[in-house]
């Protein structure tokens, strides 16, 4: 499965390795995202932050924090789990190879995404941080020119506003 894998995500993982980027970290959430996280969502709830990276051999995930909740959903299944935020015990970003890898220890499992955007990480390790759960974060520069790249100014921000109206969230 691994080999169909280089198949599929070729030129993804070809842009990670040379270029050392994620080129969909700063993507906005695709339709199958919002379609699969909005089901475990619940409509007294506020999006507080989201991150877009990759999972080690699994493909693109995306996790969503919400004033509840931590949302986790990986691209190669149909559905996403939830987690209460009582059973989040530490979330911690630091500067990895390619972009931000962020982690985050729950029920006793480690889980992680690589090749996370230094602006949304941030932002997950503030809200986090605001919602009483201990949290850590490496604000370096990121190593790629892409990261650095100051085109698009505030495109955080507007891909949360972006997330928050299309899972009809506060």
């Amino acid at each position: 499965m691994s080999f169909l894998n280089s198949f599929i995500h070729g030129d993804a993982l070809a842009s990670m390795f040379l270029e050392g980027h994620n080129p969909s970290a700063r993507d906005k959430l695709s339709e199958s995202d919002v379609d699969a996280m909005r089901q475990k969502l619940q409509t007294s709830e506020t999006l507080l932050a989201y991150a877009v990276g990759r999972i080690v051999g699994a493909g693109q995930g995306v996790w969503l924090l919400t004033d509840q909740a931590v949302v986790l959903r990986n691209s190669g299944h149909k559905g996403a789990e939830r987690l209460v935020l009582n059973q989040v015990s530490h979330f911690e970003s630091v500067r990895g190879r390619f972009g931000h890898v962020v982690r985050l220890k729950a029920q006793g499992r480690a889980l992680s995404l690589y090749g996370v955007d230094r602006e949304l990480a941030a932002a997950m390790h503030s809200a986090f941080a605001g919602l009483g759960v201990p949290s850590s974060h490496e604000d370096k520069e990121a190593r790629s020119w892409f990261w650095r790249d100051p085109a698009t100014p505030n495109w955080a921000q507007d891909g949360l506003i972006d997330a928050k109206r299309r899972l009809s969230l506060a």
